[in-house]
């Protein structure tokens, strides 16, 4: 009988071992990006959340060291909050979470998180007290206010302009196509009307910190403008450029000219003698004197061209737009799981931006606690390559190299930070295994039994493949699976002819959980001179088609043989006496005489036409009485024929 296993087909599929809770190292969940916080309140509140079994406690660092709690600075090592009650600038720095647990009583693995840069938000207190400059200009001219002894503010402050009246009311200066604020906290004018004089008014820079929401006011100007019949054309000027354009890659890069004249001047961009267009990488603000450059790469590095026009000229600047970078990630750490035995490699590579100083070599740290890379510790347990830029960890052995990694690249603009722990698991074993080849007749049972074992904390799975199919959530044709004793194989004795041709092949069971795989090859093939299927499945069809083939030559043959002789049809036959006979030429004598109207030769009397002699010792010139007649009447045919057409030639002379 055929037995059909769909019952437990699940169970066929999968060879489950009891998941158990298993060691596994930290793993940070926040915070997961390198970030800057701006302090305005006095006080810190930092936080760090990881997992890990058992679960991790924390610790945190300052600029690389480990921050020992006090009535400044608290430490929470079961909730992994940092409080720093009253914060100064004295507590500004580098800060990093660190998250660790206990693998075993010499084990202590610890993960550690990306930077998070404190920064104080600040404001300078007061804009220092500077006389008023006066500015005088005539209807028509180009004016410049700069905003001078500006005080720090952190983060970086935005500048504006506001018309001050002497009741201390401030209107914010508008800008437009004439009136233009550049980054440095400039503002143009980019040729003078007479609404622009102050009179009492004054003009004052402003400054903005949007985390404090303050502003102040300062660098004070007065501007005085002298009217004129008419204002004079002017062809543009440059007043203004970025200089020097130095951007990091990924920003947003912001170019910008400033022309003066009159009439109002245009300005275009243009890159590589193009012009620039909006688009999603271009964007034109302040009427088109700013030009921003988003996600910046390499390829934007290079020369941009601002061009600035009006009917009485154009002028044109070049800006070199410097694209700069700090490390940039070409395979950073990340966590691995390894099983045991094999080796772990951990990269550690990175870049510099096109065209700079190559970076120099990371530096390596296991569990937090930097170490030196040309003399690393445990016995060669650690090989460094590639100019310290691959770390291999050989021979692992669970638990005791179950640990973390951190890695740290710089360059004189910025730096990259990584961090990668290895856990460690058993591998997968095999237990049991079928012969690799096995040879059947009918009636055979085929042994396809795999049993293996691995860790613990990993479920076991398998499929199957067979004939370029994958059996996934069932088995290939006429294979049978016992659960109860985790055994699989073919009973042939009760399949037809065909059904036992259906499992000759080679088949393939992958034992595999998402951190391995491991594959058991059964080739299974029928037995050498049976006289069953096997032997019924001899390709007989081959032989036909050979047959076929013969018989297809021998016809075209014969075909050519009769296309040739058909050929040959109405041609003179030339006996062998006549080609030997060196004197004569039978063809072209029929071509040039044609025996017209010649019924028969009658000889002449004349002995000058007897025969000819011929070469002596040549059996080929020797006539027979039967054939003197034929050969006598062909010499007087030929000899009474008439001239040739053409004039014949005098033979030549040896």
């Amino acid at each position: 009988m055929r037995l059909h296993c769909t019952a437990f087909l699940f169970l066929a599929l999968t060879q489950l071992n009891g998941v158990v809770a298993q060691e596994t190292t930290p793993d940070i969940t926040s915070p997961m990006a390198r970030h800057t916080e701006y302090i305005s309140d006095n006080k810190v509140l930092l936080t760090c959340n990881a997992t890990g079994d058992p679960a991790p406690t924390y610790r945190w660092y300052r600029d690389g060291t480990i921050i020992v709690s006090d009535s400044i600075t608290q430490v929470d090592s079961i909730s992994g909050n940092l409080t720093i009650p009253s914060f100064t600038n004295r507590e500004e720095g580098k800060y990093q979470c660190g998250a660790v647990n206990t693998v075993n009583p010499q084990t202590n693995p610890v993960a550690v998180s990306p930077v998070i840069l404190v920064r104080e938000v600040s404001l300078g207190a007061n804009w220092p007290a500077i006389p008023i400059e006066p500015i005088q200009k005539n209807e028509g001219a180009y004016a410049q206010l700069l905003c001078t002894d500006v005080p720090e503010s952190v983060p970086k402050a935005k500048f504006s302009w506001f018309l001050e009246a002497t009741t201390g009311a401030k209107t914010q200066v508008e800008e437009n196509d004439r009136i233009h604020i550049d980054d440095e906290g400039t503002l143009h004018f980019i040729y003078l009307e007479p609404s622009d004089q102050t009179n009492a008014d004054l003009y004052k820079c402003a400054i903005y910190n949007n985390i404090l929401d303050t502003i102040q006011l300062g660098s004070p100007k007065s501007v005085t403008v002298t009217a004129v019949a008419t204002k004079p054309y002017m062809k543009p000027k440059l007043e203004y450029e970025t200089k020097p354009a130095i951007f990091i890659r990924s920003q947003t890069a912001a170019l910008e000219c400033v022309y003066s004249g009159f009439p109002l001047p245009t300005v275009t961009w243009q890159k590589d003698g193009s012009t620039i267009s909006a688009s999603n990488k271009y964007a034109f603000d302040k009427d088109n004197r700013k030009l921003l450059i988003a996600r910046l790469d390499e390829n934007d590095e290079g020369m941009y061209t601002c061009v600035g026009s009006n009917t009485a000229g154009t002028v044109q600047v070049s800006i070199f737009l410097d694209v700069t970078s700090g490390p940039i990630w070409e395979k950073a750490l990340s966590d691995q799981t390894v099983p045991a035995g094999r080796d772990a490699v951990f990269y550690c590579k990175s870049r510099a931006a096109a065209g700079e100083d190559a970076i120099p070599i990371p530096d390596w740290y296991i569990n937090g606690n930097q170490i030196d890379i040309q003399n690393p510790p445990g016995n060669g347990k650690f090989l460094f390559s590639d100019a310290g830029k691959v770390l291999t960890v050989v021979g692992l052995q669970k638990p005791d190299d179950i640990q973390c990694f951190q890695c740290n690249v710089s360059n004189t603009v910025g730096y990259e930070f990584a961090n990668g722990c290895l856990n460690i698991i058993e591998p997968i074993v095999i237990t049991e295994r079928p012969p690799p080849v096995q040879e059947i007749a009918k009636g055979d049972r085929v042994n396809l039994t795999v049993k293996a074992t691995t860790d613990p904390g990993y479920t076991l799975r398998e499929r199957w493949y067979f004939k370029n199919q994958t059996y996934e959530n069932n088995l290939p044709p006429h294979v049978i699976f016992n659960t109860a004793t985790q055994e699989a194989y073919i009973d042939t004795s009760g399949l037809t002819d065909a059904e036992f041709e259906e499992v000759i092949g080679t088949y393939y069971r992958e034992m595999y959980h998402q951190y391995e795989t491991y594959t058991v090859t059964i080739e299974v093939k029928p037995k050498g001179g049976d006289g069953g299927p096997a032997a019924a499945a001899f390709p007989w069809w081959w032989i036909v088609v050979v047959i076929l083939l013969l018989i297809l030559i021998i016809i075209i043959l014969l075909i050519c043989f009769c296309c040739k002789r058909k050929q040959d049809e109405g041609s003179y036959k030339v006996y062998a006496t006549e080609v030997n006979a060196v004197y004569l030429d039978p063809d072209k004598d029929l071509e040039d005489h044609k025996f017209h109207n010649v019924a028969r030769i009658e000889p002449e009397d004349d002995d000058t036409f007897t025969k000819k002699k011929r070469p002596a010792n040549n059996a080929a010139y020797e006539v027979n009485d039967d054939e003197t007649d034929s050969m006598d009447e062909y010499r007087n045919r030929r000899d009474h024929s008439e001239k040739p057409l053409l004039p014949q030639q005098p033979a030549q002379k040896d």
